[in-house]
């Protein structure tokens, strides 16, 4: 950090900054993606990043991936494999107010948009309380020393705003400098021709990924922070992969000209897209396929079941936002329906309410389209953000929507009566993933609310497999600490492994625990140690290049 921005912050009140920006980072669930400085990651049950890194890594003659296959069957674990698209890469936001100016992270907590265009994923629409989300923007500048945001009379200092424009020559010097010096083989800045196409980004890996659109500079960083990150990024960030592209100070100089006063070409911005749905696929279509394509592929992550693990924050709540109550993992937990926030009454999320022309569960789907044209822009076709429509938030939250085909493949489950399953899948004893069992009910049809009968269907209470059963799990190793979860174990011996530095795919592993089940084991609910995230900052083979800490430093966050 620059001299000119470190504060001396009182002790006693950085003790308290620092403590309470924890507990609101663990209790908004920033710590289920972000690595952040000494704030402990999410528990095993919780972490999506460390859990879909660790996944993505196993291969073939891999203990786990053995272990694995031979459990939940390899059928099982390529289907996880395949699915795992999105939250391998996100912001480490260590110390990120070195960089980053506080009120502006202030801000955008309150009301992000994407910054990303190489990434698909974006920061979730959050509605934290006004205190939740002051602690955290304290936390931030406490951990870096500068000044805090929110202390009566301070403003971003006036220089940044006021100092006199550079010339036309400069700002043009700075533009061809961005342009010849490697910046855009990571980097866009609004719609600005650089002879590198989207799918150029897509391909360049993890930096260009994290790479922010750098049109947004001028409203992140200070512009003295941002030429000594030009000029030398190891020295503001020891590691971070952004290279060091050989430029003199004034070089820097004259592309931060360029960045902070250059007017970034942009598209006008997109109407909002009509909240209307695709009509009904016409041919039949089952509870299996419903489950397979949409719901048990990406909602689940968030509506997970009562018994399980990690509700999800969909049904818990999260963010800031109140638990909804709804759980997909089953036919049965689906049609049991969501709790009206306002009535605390259930409704079932398969039929249109009052007033309504679709059901909610549809609805949710369709509210996600509006609020993509602020928080999902795609390169080269940059435009202002508008604010977020002033609706529920969509879903799915900070993924791209749901596609047409697959809403109309919803409807038409939906106009054809919600069957249910014929068939029961899954395996006894799992509380957590895909193999939760499932299976018809008594009245296995009909999209009305129906609670959960008292007397338990056979599949829900079938045994679980033999190696659960046994005390020392099924591939003869003792279960440690007698709490008959052996896959557990496996994943504490992987964390040694990963300290010792013996195991490239127990590095991630060390980030990443898997309990006796392949959501957990195997790419849903992520799991996280809650000793320390270097696991997840060294050599996993799932997260490429350095890491994800150092991918998303060397993008100035």
């Amino acid at each position: 950090m620059l001299a000119r921005h470190r504060v001396e912050w009182d002790e006693a009140e950085r003790a308290q900054a620092l403590e309470e920006g924890r507990a609101a980072l663990v209790r908004q669930e920033c710590n289920r993606c972000h690595a952040i400085d000494d704030v402990e990651p999410a528990g095993r049950a919780d972490h999506c990043t460390s859990c879909h890194n660790w996944l993505d890594g196993l291969e073939p003659g891999h203990r786990h991936y053995e272990m694995l296959s031979e459990r939940y069957g390899e059928d099982t674990l390529l289907r996880y494999q395949r699915n795992i698209v999105h939250y391998k890469e996100v912001p480490d936001l260590t110390a990120v107010a070195r960089r980053l100016d506080p009120a502006w992270i202030a801000e955008f907590i309150a009301e992000p948009y994407d910054l990303r265009p190489a990434m698909e994923e974006t920061m979730v629409r959050t509605y934290l309380p006004d205190a939740d989300r002051r602690a955290i923007v304290r936390y931030f500048a406490a951990v870096a020393e500068v000044a805090d945001p929110f202390e009566e009379g301070e403003e971003r200092e006036g220089e940044d705003a006021e100092a006199e424009a550079p010339s036309a020559e400069r700002i043009a010097a700075g533009r061809e400098l961005f342009l010849t010096r490697g910046c855009t083989a990571c980097h866009t800045f609004g719609n600005l021709e650089t002879n590198v196409s989207a799918e150029q980004l897509a391909d360049a890996g993890v930096p260009a990924k994290l790479a922010p659109n750098l049109r947004f500079a001028r409203e992140r960083m200070h512009r003295d922070v941002l030429v000594a990150w030009i000029e030398d990024p190891q020295a503001l960030r020891e590691g971070t992969l952004m290279p060091d592209l050989q430029l003199t100070h004034e070089e820097a100089e004259r592309v931060a000209d360029f960045l902070l006063h250059a007017e970034a070409p942009l598209a006008a911005t997109p109407a909002p897209p009509a909240l209307e749905a695709p009509a009904p696929l016409e041919r039949p279509v089952g509870w299996a396929e419903v489950k397979e394509r949409v719901l048990g592929r990406i909602c689940v992550h968030c509506h997970m079941n009562e018994h399980e693990r990690d509700l999800g924050p969909g049904n818990e709540g999260g963010f800031g936002w109140p638990g909804s109550r709804l759980a997909m993992r089953t036919y049965e937990t689906l049609v049991w329906g969501a709790v009206d926030g306002e009535t605390g009454e259930r409704y079932s999320v398969l039929e249109p309410r009052e007033g309504a022309r679709f059901a909610p569960l549809v609805e949710a789907m369709l509210r996600r389209r509006p609020e993509e044209v602020r928080d999902r822009v795609a390169a080269f076709h940059d435009h202002a953000r508008p604010p977020y429509p002033d609706a529920a938030p969509g879903m799915p939250m900070g993924l791209p929507s749901i596609p047409e085909e697959e809403i109309a493949l919803v409807r038409a489950w939906i106009a054809q009566g919600c069957p249910g399953p014929t068939e029961v899948t899954g395996m006894g004893g799992i509380t957590d993933g895909f193999l939760v069992p499932d299976g018809p009910i008594a009245k296995n049809e009909g999209c009305e609310l129906r609670a959960p009968a008292e007397e338990r269907p056979a599949w829900a209470t079938q045994e679980p497999p033999e190696w659960m059963r046994d005390e020392g799990g099924g591939d003869g190793d003792e279960d440690d600490d007698g709490d008959g979860d052996d896959a557990q174990d496996e994943s504490d011996d992987a964390q040694d492994e990963s300290e010792d530095g013996d195991d490239a795919a127990g590095a991630s592993m060390g980030a990443s625990r898997s309990a006796a089940s392949p959501m957990n084991a195997a790419g849903g609910s992520a799991s996280m140690t809650t000793t320390r995230m270097a696991g997840v900052r060294r050599g996993a083979a799932g997260m490429r290049a350095e890491g994800t800490g150092a991918g998303s430093a060397a993008t100035g966050e």
